[in-house]
């Protein structure tokens, strides 16, 4: 389930990143400065991380299976241009475990937003990514 996005307003951007390829190559060092607030790609929103809040961002070969996973969940994801450069895992508080989908932000060159969270509890690989990161098999811990 998407949780948050606009696939229409990621639309209209996926058409202004013309430099994916690059934009991929810039992101890991970017992602790892988000901090504790990521913004939205298509609105004025964004998402607060708290001290306590579990997150992490994802490797390259974790990102790209999600990624995968996502597409394959949600074709509307690839036709759309918006398959991820970036994706954090975060236990968001009443809500539970979600991917944050991010891209190199178009407005903001050097910096990531965000275009959808999606609910982690749908994909399998989401156990073996929670012990890898956090060291808990079940979205229930």
């Amino acid at each position: 389930m998407v949780r948050h996005g606009t696939f229409v307003g990621a639309a209209l951007l996926a058409g202004s990143l013309a430099g994916t390829a690059q934009a991929r190559d810039e992101l890991r060092p970017v992602a790892a400065a988000i901090g504790d607030a990521i913004e939205s790609c298509v609105d004025a929103s964004a998402i607060r991380f708290r001290k306590d809040d579990r997150h992490v961002i994802l490797d390259s070969a974790d990102t790209a299976s999600v990624s995968t996973a996502l597409t394959r969940r949600y074709p509307v994801v690839q036709r759309n241009g918006l398959a991820p450069q970036g994706v954090v895992l975060w236990r968001k508080p009443e809500v539970g475990w979600l991917y944050v989908t991010l891209l190199v932000n178009p407005a903001k060159p050097g910096e990531v937003c965000f275009t959808a969270t999606f609910s982690a509890s749908r994909f399998e690989i989401t156990g073996s990514l929670l012990e890898k990161y956090f060291g808990v098999r079940s979205p229930d811990e």
